[in-house]
């Protein structure tokens, strides 16, 4: 679902306009210094054969840049966190997704891998006056065409992935699996898996890609454990809202499912929604069509709850899109938010329509959840009993 605001983020970036001239003045020298991570950006276009970017910032605080958990604690807002973002570099070169072994992507890798911020060095050429905006990533500021570059200091790897970095019998799942059960944040996993650090016969993978394909394979792992845990007996529903996006879960008696519904709000006239994605507990064997990356990152958050819980439970969630989430941040967005939400009490109610109406009451925007919903019209009909 498309949830650009065209004229608010031309607004945003209008009133940054002076932070990002700045930065553009100072990358034109061509030789300068910086500071990463905030992170590195592995794109798709002309696949295999693609673009491999450093993203970095002059500030020497390099890791407000980029740190999901610390905004989302913190209470960063939208405009914040776009504005930021938009004062990035992206030094980029071509690189053949085949060979991640080559010289430029193994630094690229040690400094992605890497615990501290790294000073580096870089000479640039052609420079872009355009950041990209993407549903998926992160905005990343102003690209620019890298040279070369260099590192200023030693980095330190953390064990778990130093471990998987260099044993290369871990298969890319279980190096993923590995590295989560090892307390490493996914946001790091994913640059880690992007920049081809993983797996047995490695490869880039696209960042986009990368993302949800993490989401997936940890929430692949945390299932099967869920699926050994009894089938709640409870109804009961969480809310709350984080960075624009409203969340409603509605944890219903039963066995595990789920499904993801989103809408997307301009103001009560203008209300859209889009079509769910669902899974029973026999699982999905297809990609989601119209959910995307965000499907997995919620699901991902709502299955780190119920493994909390040691229950399974027929799982809802409504996404109401407002208006305050004007510019997309990335899908750590309704990741992050998600697990904000549901550390929020329970509302407990004695069945599913009961339920149901308390939903509709901490909606945001009315919409008929009996029909937007699958999973709660197939449930109605009896059509799948022995899946919930």
């Amino acid at each position: 679902m498309k949830i650009v605001s065209v004229k608010s983020v031309y607004e945003e970036i209008k009133k940054n306009k002076k932070a990002i001239n700045n930065v553009i003045t100072h990358i034109r020298k061509g030789d300068l210094q910086g500071f990463t991570p905030p992170s590195t950006l592995v794109g798709e276009f002309n696949y295999p054969k693609v673009s491999v970017g450093i993203i970095f910032t002059t500030d020497e605080n390099a890791f407000l840049y980029d740190s999901p958990k610390y905004w989302v604690k913190t209470g960063y807002d939208v405009s914040k966190i776009f504005s930021m973002r938009t004062t990035l570099v992206n030094a980029r070169d071509k690189v053949d997704v085949r060979k991640p072994e080559e010289r430029f992507m193994q630094d690229v890798s040690f400094a992605t891998m890497s615990k501290n911020d790294l000073s580096i060095n870089f000479k640039l050429s052609k420079t872009y006056e355009k950041g990209l905006v993407s549903e998926t990533v992160e905005p990343h500021g102003i690209t620019a065409d890298l040279k070369s570059f260099r590192l200023n200091e030693n980095f330190r790897i953390e064990r778990p992935i130093e471990k998987v970095y260099y044993d290369k019998d871990f298969k890319a799942t279980e190096a993923i699996d590995y590295l989560y059960k090892n307390g490493i944040d996914d946001n790091k996993i994913n640059k880690i898996l992007s920049v081809g650090a993983l797996g047995v016969k490695r490869r880039l993978v696209p960042t986009k890609w990368a993302i949800t394909a993490v989401d997936d394979s940890v929430g692949k792992s945390i299932i099967d454990e869920i699926k050994t845990f009894e089938a709640g007996e409870e109804y009961f529903i969480k809310t709350g809202t984080v960075l624009g996006n409203h969340f409603v879960f509605l944890f219903l008696k039963g066995k595990w499912s789920f499904e993801l519904v989103e809408t997307w709000n301009r103001d009560i006239n203008s209300l859209v929604t889009g079509e769910s994605d669902y899974e029973l507990y026999s699982g999905r064997k297809d990609y989601v069509q119209n959910t995307a990356g965000a499907y997995y990152a919620i699901r991902l958050a709502v299955l780190e709850t119920l493994k909390k819980m040691k229950k399974q439970f027929s799982v809802i969630v409504i996404r109401e899109i407002t208006p305050e989430y004007f510019a997309p941040l990335g899908v750590w967005v309704v990741r992050e938010g998600a697990r904000k939400v549901l550390e929020n009490p329970n509302e407990t109610r004695e069945g599913i329509q009961e339920v149901i109406k308390l939903a509709k009451l901490r909606l945001l925007y009315p919409i008929d959840i009996e029909n937007k919903s699958k999973l709660i019209s197939l449930k109605e009909k009896q059509k799948i009993l022995s899946d919930f």
